[in-house]
């Protein structure tokens, strides 16, 4: 293309770009520059890039720094272009030379940023990453190294998966990121899920961005991963304090409501076992006694061992509820599934004052004297004491003393069957519940002395006129008594003469128009014969002659005595006796008259007939004997008075038939009951001891 334009062309184009047309001498040691048109010595640098663009007939260039003033350098970029003619009749350079010193100064520029950045990078705090288009590792600074514990040369070249856990959702979606994210933009996230080289957990705040290598021509991944696992702790720490503050302030609300102290103790026991309250395996309360010398287990909660503890919480994962249902619900002792703790706890006491020697409840007299939550530990040799290893089976648990205006027990706590550390901020939390909680332990306590005083006033008042009923019974029947010896004597001749009389007049049968008055007779003097008989036996009553023989007999032939009476008025027996036939003590001719007044009254009760229930059975204490009718039964006010002398809702009642019977079985020491209801009937039931 040269050879096609002029010399006087070339020139003019040459002196607006500073371009020469330079033509050596033979050995090339000067030069005309014939754009200048001057002669000028060549370097030794010009000389050797001369000689090599004719000997290879290419084109060269070099940059060279140039002085144009003191410490004041310019860049120069001079392209060489060798022009041989084909002839052989001569050679010539053509020389651009183009000022470069913006282009070389901002390149150093960028050098020198370059290398600062480099090593910015590699000094800074956190872990900066370089991922090609696979994943791999390219760069791999200090900061990750400390924050990941992998060496550079661990890493260079290798899959960066091995940086998060599994469950990551941003290693679950880091490809999917790659190809949505644009080459300008950084995509973030808060906290991501990571693992170190030893496999601890690592919670890391990560921003993602893109850049093009201008040098390999390929994308490449910058990560850079700021450690946060601190900060999580402090977060999750204060979520889970607010949460058991949440906790504790639910549990102060019921527990305080309540005045029961089983109540209340149930409630805290499942407050810090519950999988909705503190998450602990296994809680023993034990209180001060009354004496305030010996601290009493009084309740425990847990299972007894990891099979236990996998089903019973299977069966409370099953039906998830509110803690504060749970705490309304769940007994600490349901289904007997904290049998063995409760067993354990129940046998304890613990004095209060240590004695000599060593102290083998340490742990629990400084709870209580400094009033302070006491972590015992595998270490912690002079709280974990033989006592404690024995009955909690265990060397990490929690003493927690429970105090209101003064100490009143203390709360053990324990992870026997998972093993989790107690931390100390499980002992804050505890700290916190137990102050919350002793005051309604108090409650409970003062409450339960005073339903026990209560309890023994009204025993005191209940055996006051118990007392005072039996002493005016007595009174009675010495009165009584005294009355009927007399009454016997002055009566029973002339009875017994009418009684005669009548019978052999009744006996005669040609005075047929008579009967009626002499049934009347005969009756009248059947009654009066049996008030004399009723009398006596209170007058001579004397203690039992107990042996021990079957109840059925006397039964039956009580039921002989009156068969007549009972078939005449149209009563139906009803009989229902437990086999084997049952053996009691007691005396078999008192029981006879005892037994024959309850069935006469339960006839007399049914004057147009009924039906008389028998039935014989047992229980875990007493045989049992109950004789119920269908007759007319009494009100309430009538059943209350039934056993007074004299007394009696039948018109021609002697009033002294049940007198006898409530006589005998006190004798005896047989409990009873009695029940009746208007128009439904009476039951009468005695407790035979078996």
């Amino acid at each position: 293309m040269l050879n096609q334009i002029s010399i006087h062309e070339l020139i003019q184009s040459l002196e607006k770009i500073d371009g020469k047309i330079l033509i050596p001498d033979e050995d090339v040691n000067w030069l005309w520059d014939s754009v200048n048109h001057q002669y000028y010595s060549i370097d030794g640098d010009d000389r050797e890039v001369i000689l090599n663009c004719f000997e290879s007939n290419s084109i060269r260039t070099e940059t060279r720094r140039v002085e144009t003033a003191p410490h004041t350098y310019q860049y120069v970029e001079n392209i060489y272009i060798p022009i041989i003619r084909e002839n052989g009749g001569g050679r010539l350079i053509l020389k651009l030379s183009f000022d470069v010193t913006d282009k070389i100064l901002a390149e150093q520029a960028i050098s020198e940023d370059r290398d600062k950045l480099a090593n910015i990078t590699q000094q800074f705090p956190d872990a900066i990453i370089t991922l090609d288009e696979e994943h791999r590792v390219v760069s791999w600074n200090q900061g990750a190294v400390e924050t990941f514990g992998y060496g550079e040369e661990e890493m260079l070249d290798q899959n960066v998966d091995r940086l998060f856990h599994h469950e990551s959702p941003f290693a679950r979606t880091f490809e999917s990121l790659r190809e949505a994210l644009p080459l300008p933009d950084t995509i973030t996230h808060p906290l991501i899920h990571c693992l170190t080289r030893s496999g601890q957990d690592l919670y890391c705040e990560v921003a993602l961005s893109l850049i093009h290598n201008e040098r390999t021509g390929k994308h490449e991944t910058v990560l850079i991963l700021r450690d946060r696992s601190f900060q999580k702790r402090l977060e999750d720490e204060n979520r889970r304090t607010l949460d058991n503050l949440s906790k504790i302030n639910q549990i102060s609300t019921l527990v305080h409501a309540s005045l029961n102290l089983d109540e209340i103790l149930n409630m805290v026991l499942v407050a810090v076992t519950a999988g909705e309250g503190f998450r602990f395996n296994r809680a023993f309360l034990f209180l001060l006694d009354e004496t305030r010398t010996r601290l009493v287990g009084r309740k425990a909660i847990g299972p007894s061992n990891a099979h236990e503890a996998g089903i019973l919480w299977h069966e409370l994962a099953q039906t998830p509820i509110p803690l504060r249902e749970v705490l309304r619900t769940y007994k600490a002792t349901h289904d007997g599934k904290d049998f063995k703790v409760n067993q354990v706890i129940a046998s304890l006491e613990i004095p209060m004052d240590p004695g000599q020697g060593p102290n083998e409840y340490l742990a629990f007299h400084e709870a209580i004297r400094r009033d302070e939550c006491i972590l015992i530990k595998p270490d912690h040799t002079a709280y974990l004491t033989g006592f404690v290893r024995r009955t909690f089976e265990t060397d990490h648990l929690a003493v927690v003393p429970l105090v209101a205006r003064e100490p009143m027990g203390v709360l053990v706590v324990d992870n026997s069957i998972t093993g989790r550390a107690i931390t100390d901020q499980d002992i804050e939390t505890l700290k916190v519940f137990a102050h919350q909680i002793g005051g309604a332990i108090e409650n409970g306590v003062l409450y339960e002395k005073l339903q026990n005083k209560v309890e023994e006033l009204e025993e005191a008042h209940r055996s006051l006129q118990e007392s005072q009923a039996r002493l005016i019974r007595s009174e009675k029947l010495a009165a009584i008594g005294e009355l009927s010896a007399k009454m016997a004597h002055e009566i029973r001749n002339p009875l017994v003469a009418i009684g005669g009389f009548a019978s052999m007049i009744l006996d005669r049968k040609d005075l047929r128009q008579n009967e009626e008055f002499l049934r009347v007779i005969l009756d009248e003097s059947l009654r009066l014969e049996r008030i004399l008989n009723n009398t006596l036996t209170y007058a001579r009553s004397s203690d039992p002659v107990k042996v021990r023989q079957p109840v059925i007999p006397i039964v039956e032939n009580a039921l002989t005595l009156i068969s007549d009476r009972l078939h005449q008025t149209n009563i139906d027996i009803i009989k229902d006796y437990v086999d084997p036939p049952p053996e009691v003590e007691l005396d078999a001719n008192q029981m006879l008259q005892a037994l024959l007044n309850i069935l006469i009254n339960a006839a007399e009760a049914m004057p147009n007939g009924g039906q008389l229930f028998i039935r014989l059975y047992r229980d875990d204490r007493y045989v049992l004997l109950r004789i119920e009718d269908s007759g007319e039964g009494m009100e309430e006010e009538q059943l209350s008075r039934i056993f007074d002398p004299f007394y009696s809702t039948k018109p021609k009642g002697s009033g002294l038939g049940l007198v006898v019977v409530h006589d005998i079985l006190e004798r005896h020491g047989i409990e009873y009951e009695v029940h009746s209801k208007k128009k439904e009937g009476t039951s009468f039931i005695l407790k035979l001891p078996s």
